[in-house]
């Protein structure tokens, strides 16, 4: 998400007073009218209207019955008007509940298996996001040019305050048609594939975009500008062809065919380390946006401003773009199941950073990427607690609530980083390809097969089942608790006495690195515990590198004299 990335403290610093506002909430926990039914489908139909900041227009709903049940509901934000709720020409009885539409008469609903549809009409002036992404909603700004700049952010308020849904992460439909109506020459970017284009007498045009795959609710975008388009193809690593597009301000042409060159570096690099892109059947999209950034399933939003990383060292490449980009893998492709599980998005994705300046400029890089990162976490609660918890507790209260933090997205990069150092290079990178696809046979399909909802205990198992390794003591202290692990070190005799120091006695037996003089070794510690010659040297250094996450407090070295 939230394009806010390695959230170097200075960028935070800039945001916390809006992220102090009350905030909507997606993911709450579903009531018995929506554990009912599976959405199948949507067909959503707008026309926005720029001048009056207003939408209006329909979103057809299929859906499947999985429970009995007397009504469904939807989730929808009060500001906007449900002028009917119908099936076909009939009208379905419905009422507003806060935040909700109760709907009654759908006789399937007796009936476990069977399919419904509905069309709820609706209208409004929708939330303004008072400060996108983060805080989100519909953004209306203007171009250099005057022309009219939109865009819809809502992934930690829920797809609901702009359009009828089911408000739920796992809950994505197979599939979605998404038709916007906008006035000429005003472009509409959305997810999918372009299918046409409508002019009509009025002056206006409607994009009729069609998503092949499952697709996440927050994730469904519109970006509304008089748009240029750079367009290219690339070749996946599972060798179909697919079409890349960047949908740039005609004022930033020329910078945006630099960063055209530079997605396409991108993609070769997620493609090489994480496996195939999944959406190849719909596109690979960009889209230049007047907020910082944001994971849309095919349709990455882009407000960078060509700037690289403003926040931290200069890596040689777009920080923003590529975590946005590495979205398509971690949160688009493999879903948290619950928002408990956040991490997963922004953990690996933020991880995918260090990686590529690895990639691009050796390990210093790395190490420095990490070193930036490990600055801002705050360790105030469990990065994946076991319980249920909605976007905002996960993103809002729980992280930020004592100082400017951000674990689910460095803490959970810092996780990969020392699973890395644990397992080793070439186990690693296995279990992160098989974290992307558990099965390689779902690398080279494009239907949608791939796509999944994961939790935080199934990529333990991945790890487990691909390393030989038994590695629950390594999720339990990094994962379901907040507080990290201490290495006391002590020097008897001729002798290095390290211990790992856990809350609760947890069994921690993490390995570390040890450098005596010139000489580095790996000191395994089987029960949290190790003892180690030193041969007469008189100074050492704990983890050299820092390649474990740790208390801040345990010591480095040197030994003093």
């Amino acid at each position: 998400m939230i394009g806010c990335t390695t959230l170097m403290p200075a960028l935070v610093a800039l945001l916390m007073p809006a992220l102090q506002e009350p905030r909507l909430d997606s993911g709450t926990p579903p009531p018995a009218e929506q554990r009912c039914y599976d959405v199948l489908h949507y067909d959503l139909a707008l026309d926005v209207d720029p001048a009056k900041h207003s939408i209006s227009g329909t979103l057809l709903m299929r859906a499947r019955v999985l429970e009995k049940s007397d009504s469904i509901l939807l989730d929808l934000d009060d500001r906007l008007t449900v002028s009917a709720v119908t099936r076909g020409k009939a009208p379905l009885a419905f009422t507003r509940e806060p935040g909700r539409i109760r709907v009654r008469g759908i006789k399937e609903l007796q009936s476990p298996g069977a399919d419904f549809e509905l069309v709820v009409a609706y209208s409004g002036i929708p939330r303004e996001a008072p400060n996108a992404p983060w805080d989100g909603g519909f953004t209306w700004k203007k171009t250099a040019s005057g022309a009219p700049w939109i865009a819809t952010t809502c992934q930690g308020e829920g797809a609901d305050i702009w359009w009828p849904c089911k408000d739920q992460p796992d809950d994505e439909p197979d599939s979605m048609d998404i038709a916007i109506r906008v006035p000429e020459p005003l472009v509409v970017a959305s997810n999918g594939r372009l299918v046409d284009v409508q002019k009509d007498e009025r002056g206006a045009r409607t994009y009729h975009w069609h998503v092949s795959t499952p697709i996440n609710a927050y994730s469904v975008a519109i970006d509304i500008a008089p748009y240029d388009k750079i367009e290219g193809e690339l070749t996946s690593s599972a060798g179909e062809r697919f079409p890349v597009v960047y949908y740039v301000l005609p004022e930033n042409l020329e910078q945006g065919k630099r960063l055209f060159e530079e997605i396409k570096l991108d993609l070769a690099f997620f493609e090489s380390t994480c496996g195939p892109y999944p959406f190849r059947a719909d596109k690979y999209g960009v889209v230049e946006t007047p907020h910082l950034g944001m994971e849309q399933q095919t349709i990455t939003a882009y407000g960078n401003r060509y700037r690289g990383n403003p926040w931290g060292a200069q890596q040689g490449f777009d920080f923003l773009l590529h975590h946005e980009m590495a979205h398509e893998w971690w949160g688009l492709l493999v879903t948290a199941r619950n928002w408990n599980d956040f991490w997963i998005h922004e953990g690996i994705g933020t991880y995918m950073q260090a990686l590529y300046a690895e990639k691009l400029k050796g390990p210093a890089a790395y190490r420095q990427v990490m070193s930036e990162q490990r600055r801002s976490i705050a360790n105030n609660g469990a990065l994946a607690p076991r319980d249920p918890h909605s976007s905002g507790e996960m993103y809002t209260s729980e992280i930020w609530k004592d100082s400017p933090g951000g674990d689910i997205y460095t803490k959970g990069s810092w996780v990969m980083h020392s699973l890395r150092w644990l397992l080793g290079d070439e186990c690693f990178f296995r279990v992160l390809r098989r974290f992307a696809y558990p099965d390689p046979a779902l690398e080279q399909v494009t239907d949608g097969r791939a796509c999944r909802f994961a939790t935080t205990d199934e990529l333990l198992a991945i790890a487990e089942k691909e390393s030989g390794v038994r590695l629950g003591w390594f999720w339990e202290i990094y994962l379901r608790q907040a507080k990290l692990p201490k290495l006391s070190s002590s020097v008897v005799g001729d002798e290095l006495r390290l211990t790992w120091e856990t809350p609760g006695e947890l069994p921690f037996p993490m390995p570390v690195e040890l450098r005596i003089g010139e000489k580095t070794q790996r000191v395994e510690m089987r029960d949290g515990r190790a003892n180690v010659p030193l041969h007469g040297a008189k100074e050492f250094v704990l983890d050299p590198d820092e390649r474990v996450l740790r208390d801040s407090a345990s010591p480095r070295g040197p030994r003093a004299k």
